[in-house]
């Protein structure tokens, strides 16, 4: 399994200190604390949780390595990635879109006062993230991968959009470079009382 060994190398190689926006990963034991805390409610036996989002929502993978999104609120479960490196790039590629982040220009930020700039991440800031993902993360990449991150660095936020790329090209990306639809989820079981 080849997830759990890049699960397990990640502390050693500093990536679990790396910010991925809404993938947060947990150390082993609060990732079965927190599969724990909905054992009870839903059906999650197979599956091993590594990372949370800001609402309490799961990453976890199959014992075939494919991942998954679980939504506990709703127990549904959305297919994600193929496998853990998978997942990561697509956190990237969802973060090069703006999703869950807000980005501004470098002359945009500049002109805000020290509060409301912590809530922006300017141009040149999101173009050193990109490069800290591609530094960390770059050799669980395949090549396409690696070069489509190069891309979003050497061109930088669309002219007219404070992102590295459309919603289209962020689905056609999920869809054609890790073949996964983005429009398929399944539910989990619940357990019943």
């Amino acid at each position: 399994m080849r997830n759990a060994e890049i699960y397990h190398a990640m502390p050693e190689n500093g990536l679990t200190d790396i910010w991925l926006p809404e993938m947060e990963f947990l150390p082993p034991d609060q990732a079965e604390y927190r599969k724990s805390l909905w054992q009870d409610t839903l059906e999650m036996d197979e599956l091993t949780v590594f990372a949370v989002d800001g609402y309490g929502d799961m990453f976890a993978w199959r014992p075939d390595d494919s991942v998954v999104f679980i939504e506990t609120d709703t127990g549904t479960c959305t297919e994600y990635a193929s496998c853990l490196p998978d997942a990561v790039f697509r956190r990237i590629i969802e973060f090069a879109n703006g999703d869950y982040t807000e980005m501004c220009s470098d002359a945009y930020k500049a002109g805000l006062d020290a509060d409301e700039a912590e809530d922006c991440i300017s141009e040149r800031d999101a173009v050193g993230l990109l490069k800290q993902y591609q530094s960390a993360f770059g050799n669980y990449f395949s090549q396409d991968k690696k070069e489509y991150i190069d891309s979003l660095i050497q061109h930088g936020f669309l002219p007219d959009c404070n992102a590295f790329l459309y919603e289209e090209q962020m689905i056609s990306v999920i869809r054609d470079l890790l073949h996964v639809n983005t429009a398929e989820s399944v539910s989990i079981r619940r357990k019943s009382c």
